[in-house]
């Protein structure tokens, strides 16, 4: 935790993911943000440093960074950050909170964030750069891939697979040992009680597939 921490977005999220990284003990030095109108301000305490051109003389392992970009809408955008800077050699460290509830044999994969009060039960792995939100319940042997979105307070019951890209709305519930496919997207408030297939859509009580 020697190298400072920069967030990329000094949005809602990029926010919530400074506040996070400044509780688990990292020393964060401030955003990164494009927008003409922060450019020298300060968010939050901390300093807008500029645009990503500010970490072209940053060699990689120098600081570390964190997503701060949300993924609601368009989840592609936050992978797409994501991969950009882990492809130039920066490092991306897994951030959980002090405030959340992790098994003692969770695995963590780099540039995943788990926020306050989630609870993480026994053999859950958190895939890169996957996004546990505030309050979600995750319970045992559940597998969240690669960029995955688990949003607040969301339920996902044993054994349920989370795949890559996928999003588990707010308030959604899925029971155990289900699939969310690959780029699914559950919505808020949701009760899934069969596999989703990938790239679909399913909304209501129970879960259907949206028009």
């Amino acid at each position: 935790m020697s190298a400072p921490l920069i967030v990329i977005g000094a949005g809602g999220h990029g926010r919530v993911v400074a506040d996070l990284a400044r509780a688990a003990g990292f020393a964060v030095a401030g955003f990164l943000d494009p927008a003409p109108t922060l450019r020298g301000a300060e968010v939050d305490g901390l300093p807008v440093l500029g645009d990503d051109a500010y970490l072209a003389s940053a060699a990689p392992g120098s600081v570390l960074l964190a997503n701060g970009v949300g993924g609601a809408g368009k989840p592609e955008i936050r992978r797409a950050v994501f991969e950009r800077f882990a492809a130039a050699g920066h490092l991306f460290p897994a951030l959980v909170h002090p405030c959340a509830h992790t098994a003692g044999n969770v695995t963590f994969d780099p540039g995943c964030q788990v926020m306050a009060g989630a609870t993480l039960q026994t053999g859950v792995q958190v895939g890169v750069n996957a996004l546990v939100n505030t309050g979600a319940v995750i319970d045992h042997d559940c597998r969240i891939g690669a960029h995955a979105q688990v949003a607040p307070g969301a339920v996902l019951c044993g054994g349920v697979t989370v795949e890559d890209d996928a999003h588990v709305g707010a308030a959604a519930c899925v029971i155990q040992c289900l699939c969310v496919g690959a780029g699914a997207m559950v919505a808020a408030g949701a009760v899934v009680i069969r596999d989703v297939p990938p790239q679909a859509r399913v909304a209501g009580v129970p879960a259907r597939t949206m028009g």
